[in-house]
Parts: C-alpha cells; sequence; structure tokens
C-alpha cells in the first residue's frame, strides 16, 4: 500500500495543472479491453495501466475530492463483443469516457456508440491508418500504421529483400498495415494472403511461402497467431528473415526458437531520465508486484490525459480539444505530440528477437 507522501509525490508526478473544482462531480472511465481471447495480454495490461493512474489519482488530494471511477468491461477480442461492452458501460455505468480498445477492429467498433454519446474515445494502440480524423471525439497513443509501416519497410529495403511474402489478419487491423507497407515498399512484395483472424493451420501458407522462394516475411497477427506461423515454419524448416509489427511483441513469441529471425519497429524507448517513466514503473511494481507488460504504459496514459483534461474542462468537445492540443506531453509510453486527427506522433526504433526476449536494435 502507499504511503501517504507516496500518493501526494503520484498526484504531483500526474502533472494536473490549471484545473477547477470538480468536487461536485463524478467520473467514470470505462475500459473497452480484451481480458480474454486472442490480444488477452495486451488488454489486461492496458487495464492495469489505466487502473493504476486512477488509484493514484484518487488517492492524491484532488482525487480524494472528486475520485475517478474505473470500469472495464471484456471485448473479448471480437468487435460485436466490444460494441456490447461500449453500451453497456455508457448506458448503464454512465461512462463519461472510454479507453479502447488494443485492436483496430474493436476501435472501429465503438467509435460510433462514442460519438453518438459524445463522449472522448482514447485508444492505447489501435493503429489502422482509416481511424486518422474519423470522429472528433477520438484520439489513441499509439501512431497510425501508416509511421510502422514506413519504419520496417524502409528496413526491409536497406536489407534488399525483394521478394517479401506478406501473411496478414483478415481485420482492419491486417488489411490496413500490409496496405501501408505494400504502399513502403512498393513491387519488393511477391505476394499477399489474408487468413481469418481464428487460423490455426497455417501450412499451406508455409508451403505457399517456400514454393514463391520469398526472401522474407512479413506477419501482421496478434500473438496467438503469429505465434503458430512461426511454429509452422519451424516445423517445415523454412528459415527466412521476419519482418513483423510491435503486435508480435510477447513472451511466448519470443521463447520460440526461430524467434532470433524477427525484426520489427516499436515506439522508441523512453528516456532513462523521465521521472513520469521511473514513477510509473516503481508504482507499477509495488502495485502488481510485476514488471510492466506491454500496453501497461499506453493504459496508463490514456487514463492521465482523461483525468487531466477533465480537470482542465469537463465539456467532452473540450477535453478532446485540450488533449489534442498537447505537445511533448511527458507520458509513461514517451513523450508524444497530437494531431487534430487524433493521431499521435512518436519517434519509432527497430527491435530484433534474441535469446529470452526482444532488444533494441
Amino acid at each position: 500500500m502507499l504511503s501517504r507522501r507516496q500518493f501526494i509525490s503520484a498526484s504531483a508526478a500526474l502533472a494536473i495543472c490549471g484545473c477547477r473544482s470538480t468536487a461536485d462531480r463524478s467520473f467514470v472511465i470505462g475500459g473497452v479491453l480484451p481480458l480474454t481471447g486472442d490480444g488477452s495480454s495486451y488488454g489486461a495490461a492496458a487495464a492495469n495501466g489505466a487502473r493504476l493512474a486512477i488509484d493514484l489519482y484518487n488517492a492524491s488530494p484532488d482525487g480524494r475530492g472528486s475520485p475517478v471511477r474505473w470500469q472495464v468491461e471484456d471485448s473479448r477480442g471480437d468487435p460485436v463483443s466490444a460494441a456490447s461492452a461500449a453500451r453497456k458501460l455508457i448506458d448503464v455505468d454512465g461512462a463519461g469516457a472510454l479507453i479502447g480498445d488494443v485492436t483496430s477492429a474493436g476501435t472501429h467498433a465503438i467509435l460510433p456508440i462514442a460519438t453518438r454519446a459524445r463522449i472522448p474515445l482514447i485508444s492505447p494502440a489501435a493503429s489502422d491508418p482509416a481511424l486518422s480524423g474519423a470522429s472528433p471525439f477520438f484520439a489513441r497513443v499509439w501512431p497510425s500504421d501508416l509511421f510502422e509501416a514506413g519504419v520496417i519497410g524502409r528496413h526491409a529495403t536497406d536489407r534488399g529483400y525483394r521478394a517479401i511474402g506478406v501473411l496478414y489478419s483478415n481485420d482492419d487491423y491486417g488489411s490496413g498495415f500490409a496496405r501501408a507497407f505494400r504502399n513502403a515498399v512498393g513491387n519488393r512484395v511477391s505476394f499477399e494472403a489474408a487468413f481469418p483472424t481464428n487460423s490455426s493451420d497455417f501450412r499451406p501458407l508455409v508451403r505457399r511461402l517456400s514454393a514463391q522462394h520469398a526472401d522474407a516475411v512479413l506477419i501482421v497477427a496478434l500473438p496467438e497467431r503469429a505465434g503458430l506461423i512461426l511454429r509452422q515454419m519451424a516445423e517445415a524448416r523454412l528459415a527466412l528473415p521476419v519482418l513483423a509489427t510491435a503486435s508480435i511483441e510477447d513472451p511466448q513469441v519470443a521463447s520460440l526458437s526461430n524467434a532470433g529471425s524477427i525484426v520489427f519497429a516499436s515506439p522508441a524507448p523512453v528516456d532513462a531520465a523521465s521521472a513520469t517513466r521511473r514513477q510509473f514503473e516503481a508504482e507499477y511494481r509495488r502495485a502488481y508486484r510485476a514488471e510492466p507488460g506491454v500496453l501497461a504504459d499506453t493504459g496508463y496514459d490514456c487514463a492521465r490525459l482523461l483525468i487531466e483534461a477533465y480537470r482542465a474542462n469537463p465539456d467532452p468537445a473540450a477535453m478532446m480539444a485540450w488533449m489534442k492540443s498537447r505537445r511533448n506531453y511527458d507520458g509513461a509510453s514517451g513523450r508524444m505530440s497530437f494531431a487534430p486527427s487524433g493521431d499521435v506522433e512518436k519517434e519509432y526504433r527497430l527491435k530484433g528477437g534474441r535469446a529470452g526476449g526482444f532488444t533494441w536494435l
């Protein structure tokens, strides 16, 4: 349990400023995140990060006078469940803002619901370029695929790959990233194949990679499916350089025998001197007795931004304007600046598979 001094310090670290009293108001932040199914490791981490930011605020002097309530619902990794969860949070729980989803498909499903309700929606990970400017009530703390695909595309070009096979999940995320990558590398893509999001047998696609004499493969999928593809490549003794998206960063993928062939682009690591990052990591370990998982920091930043925006002005449109006006915002996931479209700008770097995990290249 945090001491009073730690809570006050945490409140100061949240940098909630320029605010007026909201003691007579209640504010519910709803989470639409996959706690089961595909992407559940990401959803749980984002939920933990958001809850931590809210708990720290509630324990501060400002929060004790006007606490924020966190209510999370399981999107189960599918758009229908995500939409149902969003409606429940708004209609039953009275959510005044939503955090979600970690997938682009789930985010597309809840975006019109949040827009009709005229409440802010901020995503910790959705990256489909089609989400840019899709609603005046939407923002995200993970950059568009256009940025990420450009970085990994330049890597593929620099490495001289000329026959890249592209395997992607048949959803908004997969098709959006595949399209952005193709635009980045042009005729270096030798073939593409979309697969259902619940696929388990990728052997026909692995045989096609071999028959087409691909010199690299791009895998666009959540870690559960990406891991199956990599295992079945290893079974077929097909050793290819693997290009991927940041969604592949998962301990189970890192433990695979061919994980060392993986390279992907990810937001650059936060400066070690960042007090916000150090505070986040220390409080996360104290609260959960574990290291922060992937997306714990973006979930934390989503909640912080919503709290600060609400305290600056609780009107939903004003909250969105406040968030979109942030420049060089000091987040746990790094410094970020927002565009009027709701997109965020962050520096990207390459990561690669190494024994026991992924490291910066």
